[in-house]
């Protein structure tokens, strides 16, 4: 197979130049024809060079055949196979690896956005929980402010030696009754006053000391006499304001 390559190689060069040469000289033949209608030739290079020419053709064509199965064609050709090959498989792992890759960051997106959600739902319900345990702290708180709240108003008759001779919370008001001895009303109309705003000044502290309470107790202080008349209130801005004449 080399062997007839080789020749079919010298074929093809010689028949190449040799119909080229024949197309010069099958020019000027017509061209003499041209100018000399009896001008004759020994040979007819028409033919002649549609022969080298038609030589030339099958043999290149031949050529392509033979040196496609030449051993060193076959050779050259399964080392080309082969780096395609190598290529597309380096191309095929390069792919693999840029999908591995591209998955391994999803999954680290998809996991750092479940631990986001996650953490924000424990957020949400720790401030749920947190909320809820002020809340019922709160309601616990104003409940046992309320108690110590009517306690320390019961106790103000022991505190002021019976000058407040009774003090509690009025549902009807919403704040405190301080009911004072009658034995003060003897004094000076300025000593009764004096006395009553005093009395007025501890139903206050009573409520601001126990605050917050709850809604339904309010800081209305009302200052009577022991006969239920009426001394002295807080006013509707929250100062005191005397009932007395």
């Amino acid at each position: 197979m080399e062997f007839l390559t080789e020749l079919l190689v010298v074929i093809v060069t010689f028949s190449f130049f040799l119909g080229l040469i024949s197309l010069f000289v099958l020019a000027t033949v017509l061209q003499r024809k041209k100018n000399n209608a009896n001008f004759q030739t020994k040979h007819n290079w028409k033919k002649i060079t549609q022969y080298l020419w038609l030589t030339f053709i099958v043999s290149t064509v031949l050529f392509s055949f033979t040196s496609a199965n030449t051993p060193d064609a076959k050779k050259e050709a399964a080392q080309e196979s082969s780096v395609s090959a190598k290529k597309a498989s380096s191309r095929k792992v390069k792919k693999q690896k840029q999908a591995a890759k591209q998955s391994s960051i999803d999954a680290k997106k998809a996991s750092s956005s479940s631990r986001k959600k996650a953490a924000k739902a424990s957020s949400i319900k720790a401030n749920k929980d947190e909320k809820k345990l002020e809340k019922k702290t709160r309601a616990k708180n104003i409940k046992r402010n309320f108690v110590a709240y009517k306690a320390d108003l019961a106790k103000l008759p022991t505190k002021t030696k019976n000058a407040i001779t009774h003090a509690y919370y009025s549902k009807t008001s919403g704040g405190s009754v301080i009911v004072i001895n009658d034995e003060v009303l003897n004094a000076s109309d300025s000593a009764v006053r004096s006395t009553v705003h005093n009395a007025w000044k501890i139903g206050q502290n009573v409520f601001n000391n126990n605050s917050p309470l709850p809604d339904s107790v309010n800081y209305l202080v009302t200052v009577q006499d022991e006969g239920g008349d009426q001394l002295a209130h807080t006013s509707m801005f929250g100062s005191f304001k005397y009932d007395g004449q």
